[in-house]
């Protein structure tokens, strides 16, 4: 029994470091939005940025920061996210919500956003978008 107990422990956890950071766009701090970051293998972290443009990132648990290493970031900011989406109809198929910032930072493969995430104390972040 002790040896099916073993085998069913579920996947290794890749370590992480904490990570906090900042998001402004055009010069101001982006109010509302979420930042992702994708490592080069493991499980993706993300984070709610706050209405002073900050944002503390979670992988496997709440703030315990992103997988170590070089990761690739993407940060999302829409009408939805900001609370500037009208209600949807409820007969109608769900839209998808305008971005507020350029497209290209949506996207992991088209950000150009990378940050390197190091061991140690808490990693920190500044992305500056602008169009």
């Amino acid at each position: 029994m002790a040896i099916l107990t073993a085998g069913c422990s579920g996947p290794s956890q890749l370590e992480t470091a904490p990570v906090k950071g900042t998001v402004t766009y055009k010069g101001k701090p982006l109010t509302f939005g979420n930042v992702s970051f994708r490592p080069e293998a493991g499980s993706p972290s993300t984070g709610k940025i706050q209405e002073d443009g900050t944002f503390t990132l979670s992988t496997y648990g709440d703030g315990d920061g992103a997988i170590i290493g070089l990761n690739q970031v993407s940060i999302i900011a829409t009408e939805r996210d900001a609370g500037k989406e009208k209600e949807a109809d409820p007969n109608t198929e769900m839209t998808v919500s305008k971005s507020m910032i350029p497209k290209k930072y949506t996207s992991f493969s088209t950000s150009e956003l990378t940050a390197e995430v190091k061991a140690g104390d808490v990693n920190k972040f500044t992305f500056e978008l602008n169009d």
